[in-house]
């Protein structure tokens, strides 16, 4: 089982990583076991995306719909169940400066060792829907300030931007100034870019453009997006700091789950599924033996022997 001792320096552990690899890679994770595989296949941190929570906890969209509670229990969890430090999405931070504030001290009680916020308005939107708007620049800049006077040591505050629904220049200017306030990182979407979506631009365009994005913020860029055909260690060399993939995991579990469940109604049987997809992982033990199952067993078989007395004081 996870030692709490280790959970409670979870940010150094990251802050760790960030000084020593030129890039820390970080696959999404939506619950307690997609983080323990993620651990198991040697990624080295991993993130907690709002979208993924409010998909997979809440059966929702990602429009801002989950509360703080909802978050830090499932944030929790998740991270009791691994050994790797995790951040955590939490959107436009609940509210005011107070309720910022407040989002920190519970995520780094929950073990987590840091966090991206946004500076979109309340409601917030996710960037894949039209109707994105930010704050202004300074109110931004305050929620940012709110984080890092409300963290503990080395709890790493990243600033998302999403004013590339405004234009790239306003997009670089925050970042810059967002930096500047003290954030750890900055987190540019860049969904748009002059009138275009990103994604209707060859892949070739698309990384020269978040090449351009990093050496215009000239500073440390957290990114999230590989173009077709291209791999982590192209993206890695334009300069990114930390690389997540918020959404990978999941839409590699719902297609499974879809493919799966569509072959047990229209066949009585889900065997064809696993043809074409043997099994590395089956219910049962070997399933129970990633999480953990011998470090379990093994609390049983100490408590198996009796414990020394202990002498009774008045």
């Amino acid at each position: 089982m996870t030692d709490r001792k280790r959970l409670k320096d979870s940010s150094g552990r990251l802050r760790k990583l960030l000084d020593e690899q030129s890039c820390v890679i970080m696959p999404g994770c939506y619950d307690a076991m997609s983080a323990r595989l993620s651990e198991l296949a040697g990624f080295e941190a991993g993130m907690i995306g709002g979208y993924s929570v409010e998909t997979a906890l809440l059966g929702c969209p990602d429009l801002g719909i989950m509360t703080l509670t909802e978050l830090t229990d499932h944030a929790n969890r998740i991270a009791a169940a691994v050994d790797i430090p995790l951040i955590c999405d939490v959107d436009t931070g609940f509210g005011g400066i107070h309720n910022i504030a407040r989002t920190v001290r519970e995520l780094e009680r929950a073990g987590i060792a840091g966090m991206h916020i946004e500076d979109q308005v309340i409601p917030k939107r996710c960037p894949a829907l039209d109707g994105r708007q930010v704050i202004p620049i300074d109110d931004a800049v305050v929620r940012i300030q709110a984080a890092i006077e409300a963290r503990s040591d080395n709890f790493v505050v990243i600033a998302r931007c999403d004013a590339d629904a405004v234009s790239y220049a306003e997009l670089v200017k925050r970042c810059r100034r967002y930096l500047e306030a003290g954030a750890d990182l900055v987190l540019p979407m860049l969904i748009n870019f002059e009138g275009r979506l990103v994604a209707t631009m060859s892949p070739h365009e698309q990384m020269e453009l978040y090449g351009r994005l990093v050496k215009d913020i000239d500073g440390p860029v957290m990114g999230l997006m590989i173009p077709e055909g291209y791999t982590t260690a192209d993206v890695v060399a334009l300069g990114y700091k930390v690389l997540g993939r918020p959404a990978l995991l999941l839409e590699a579990a719902a297609n499974a789950l879809r493919d799966c469940l569509e072959e047990a109604r229209d066949n009585g049987t889900a065997a064809r599924y696993f043809e074409r997809n043997p099994r590395r992982l089956t219910a049962g033990r070997p399933l129970m033996e990633v999480m953990r199952l011998e470090d379990y067993l093994g609390f049983e078989d100490r408590l198996k022997t009796p414990l020394p007395p202990r002498p009774y004081r008045r």
